[in-house]
C-alpha cells in the first residue's frame, strides 16, 4: 500500500459529500436521521448516490453511509490491506456512535466486500445486523450467515456471476448467506441510480424486508 493512510483520501473525496457527518472526519455520514424505521448503512461509490437513495427509500427510513475503495486503492496498493483499514475505521465508528443498533446493510459493486467483513465484525461486537442488499455483488469470500438480496441489471451481463456460471455462483452464494434472493431490475452498469432503476430497487428492498421480519 502505499504511505499514505487510505482514511485521509477518503475523508477528502467525502468533504462535498451531502447528509450530516457522524464521525469527526465526515467519512461516516447520515440522511434522514430522525426517521424511525431500522437503519440502513450503505457503502456507496459516487457522491450523488445517497441522496437519491434516501429519497427514494423516505424520509422515515434514516441512512446511514461512507464510500467504497473507488478511486482511493492505488496501481501499487495491496487491495486487501486498504480495503482493511477502511472496513476497521468503520466498524469503530460505528461501535462508538451506533452501540447496540439493529442494521439493514447495503452496497454497490465495489463496497460489498468491505461491507460483507463489516457486517461480521459488527455482530461480534453485539450490534444486530439482520439483511444485507447488495447491487452486482461479484460473490467475495466473506462467508456473512445473513440473508441477501442479490440485485442485478438485465443489461449488465458482464457483473452478474450468475450468468456466466449458474451452477457455481449459487453454490457459492449459498455459502455466503444463510439464505439469499437474486433479482433482476432493468438497469445497465453505471445507471442503477437513475429514477426508474432506483425507485424498483427500493420496492425490491422493502419486499425483501418485509419477507424475512426476524
Amino acid at each position: 500500500m502505499s504511505q499514505q493512510d487510505p482514511t485521509l483520501p477518503q475523508q477528502k473525496l467525502m468533504a462535498s459529500w451531502p447528509g450530516q457527518p457522524v464521525d469527526k472526519n465526515g467519512i461516516l455520514r447520515v440522511l434522514n436521521e430522525s426517521g424511525s424505521k431500522t437503519p440502513i448503512l450503505w457503502i456507496f461509490n459516487g457522491a450523488n448516490e445517497p441522496e437519491i437513495l434516501a429519497k427514494s427509500l423516505g424520509e422515515d427510513q434514516p441512512l446511514f453511509f461512507s464510500r467504497s475503495m473507488h478511486l482511493i486503492v492505488q496501481p501499487n496498493d495491496d487491495r486487501d490491506l486498504v480495503r482493511k483499514v477502511l472496513t476497521d475505521y468503520l466498524f469503530k465508528e460505528l461501535c462508538l456512535h451506533l452501540p447496540g443498533v439493529k442494521l439493514d446493510m447495503g452496497a454497490n459493486c465495489q463496497g460489498a466486500g468491505m461491507l460483507m467483513g463489516l457486517s461480521i465484525l459488527l455482530r461480534a461486537r453485539d450490534i444486530d445486523v439482520e439483511r444485507l442488499f447488495l447491487i452486482n455483488c461479484r460473490l467475495p469470500d466473506v462467508p456473512t450467515n445473513l440473508p441477501a438480496l442479490l440485485i442485478y441489471g438485465d443489461q449488465d451481463q458482464q457483473h452478474d456471476p450468475f450468468r456466466s456460471n449458474p451452477k457455481r455462483a449459487n453454490e457459492r452464494a449459498m455459502k455466503l448467506f444463510s439464505s439469499y434472493q437474486r433479482v433482476m431490475i432493468n438497469a445497465q452498469h453505471g445507471r442503477y441510480f437513475t429514477t426508474e432503476s432506483i425507485e424498483e430497487i427500493v420496492d425490491r428492498m422493502m419486499a425483501f424486508r418485509s419477507s424475512l421480519r426476524l
